[in-house]
């Protein structure tokens, strides 16, 4: 693909760089296929123009780091808390989040928790502001040694021209915001566990002792997506 180019006026969004088919190949592995047999990625264009919920905007870096419809209700549970908009994510934020959840569901038994992943994490502005990936998830540092070893991609090329459209839910929070994420309190309010998720952290700690990280937990695709998967809790 050919690198992308800076937003358009007016746009919070450069041009797609995903609107031929062949370019279109690499999404279409990494998006679910449509119980109806309706196309689920739309080429992208010169100006996003969206069309809610049936066009929506979706980024193929979100995709391969493990993010596709439909959403967990984890997934949505922090979007809400935070007053985020799906788009305020950056890659290594939707990675964080899927590395959190799949290391739940598959390596702990236990479902994403949104309190359990406040107390890993905080939320950091980028600097400088910016509308479509603004903020990640930064590991707060007096519980850093209590949680698996990750290692993130430092970078993801022009990420922001890899987008096209889908069907996504009718909620706001997935729609395309016009204004960077606003800082609040909740981004850093700090959490007490209580002794609730002792065994969780306890197994959380075998986990880590036998060497378990990141990069061996995370699998695109089911991480953040809304399945039938069993939990113990």
């Amino acid at each position: 693909m050919a690198r992308g180019s800076a937003p358009l006026d007016g746009s919070v969004l450069p041009p797609s760089r995903i609107v031929s088919e062949r370019q279109a190949g690499l999404p279409r592995r990494f998006m679910p296929e449509s119980a109806t047999g309706r196309e689920i990625v739309t080429l992208g264009e010169g100006r996003p123009a969206p069309r809610y919920p049936g066009r929506s905007i979706f980024f193929l870096p979100f995709a391969m780091a493990g993010l596709v419809p439909p959403f967990s209700s984890f997934f949505m549970d922090v979007l809400e808390f935070y007053d985020l908009q799906m788009a305020h994510l950056t890659p290594n934020a939707v990675m964080t989040l899927a590395i959190f959840a799949h290391l739940c569901e598959m390596f702990i038994g236990v479902r994403p928790s949104l309190w359990l992943f406040r107390w890993f994490f905080t939320v950091q502005p980028v600097s400088p502001p910016s509308v479509v990936g603004g903020c990640y998830f930064q590991p707060r540092g007096q519980v850093l040694n209590r949680y698996i070893p990750c290692v993130l991609r430092k970078k993801w090329d022009d990420w922001k021209s890899d987008w096209f459209y889908t069907p996504l839910a009718d909620e706001a929070c997935l729609r395309l915001p016009s204004q960077p994420p606003a800082q609040a309190s909740s981004w850093r309010a700090p959490v007490d566990l209580g002794d609730g998720y002792d065994a969780v952290l306890d197994r959380l700690a075998g986990l880590r002792s036998q060497g378990l990280t990141g990069a061996m937990v995370v699998t695109p695709g089911i991480s953040i997506q809304n399945s039938k998967r069993l939990h113990v809790c």
